[in-house]
């Protein structure tokens, strides 16, 4: 007799009883303890660690190409600050103020800018040539303070913005909108001269400047 047939005979002709309650609760009890026996997965957590794994590496990689090729952008390509500081000029000579501080004394402007800004920038005072310091004030450029420098020659108003600079660069000049831009960096600060005077004799602002700093 195979297996079947067995199995045949046994639904036949074998006498059947119901299982006991007691025989039911320890089928469950049995049930229970094998349940609570099984591994259960433990719950999936994420780690910063995950974030910088093979992908996060990468992504990583990734912003910092992306905030790389910003940075040499914009120091590459100065024109786009260039209109930005000949709009503030610009505003300044509009709707003012040109200086929030007026003074041709270098001791009474340079203070002034102490805790309006997070730098100390330099302030020198009448040049050689006849540029005059008429004064001081904070623009907001970039959206950050800046200090700004407003001297005058003859009927010409002359911006001079100062914030700091991590490298030196050589006096370069640019022309935006008719208004001519000189600029130029000692290492420690960089400078942005903004008029409408020649070109030329904007030039020789910056080097009166650079010839008197000491």
């Amino acid at each position: 007799m195979n297996d079947d047939e067995l199995s045949h005979f046994l639904r036949t002709h074998a006498t059947r009883h119901p299982a006991s309650e007691r025989l039911h609760a320890a089928v469950r009890t049995q049930t229970a303890l094998q349940s609570a026996a099984k591994p259960t997965p433990a719950p999936r957590r994420w780690h910063w660690s995950a974030l910088f794994g093979t992908g996060g590496l990468v992504l990583g990689a990734c912003l910092g190409v992306v905030l790389t090729l910003a940075v040499q952008t914009w120091r590459a390509s100065p024109q786009g600050l260039a209109d930005e500081l000949v709009a503030g000029h610009v505003r300044a000579l509009q709707v003012g103020p040109l200086f929030e501080v007026a003074s041709s004394d270098r001791h009474t402007v340079k203070p002034w800018f102490q805790g309006r800004l997070d730098y100390a920038p330099p302030v020198l005072g009448d040049l050689p040539g006849g540029f005059t310091l008429l004064g001081g004030r904070v623009q907001a450029m970039q959206g950050r303070p800046t200090a700004v420098l407003a001297y005058q020659v003859r009927l010409h108003k002359i911006d001079l913005f100062v914030w700091p600079a991590d490298r030196g660069a050589a006096p370069e000049r640019l022309q935006r909108r008719g208004f001519n831009v000189v600029h130029w960096s000692d290492g420690a600060m960089q400078f942005w001269a903004v008029s409408d005077v020649d070109g030329a004799e904007l030039e020789r602002f910056g080097s009166a400047w650079r010839a008197a700093t000491p």
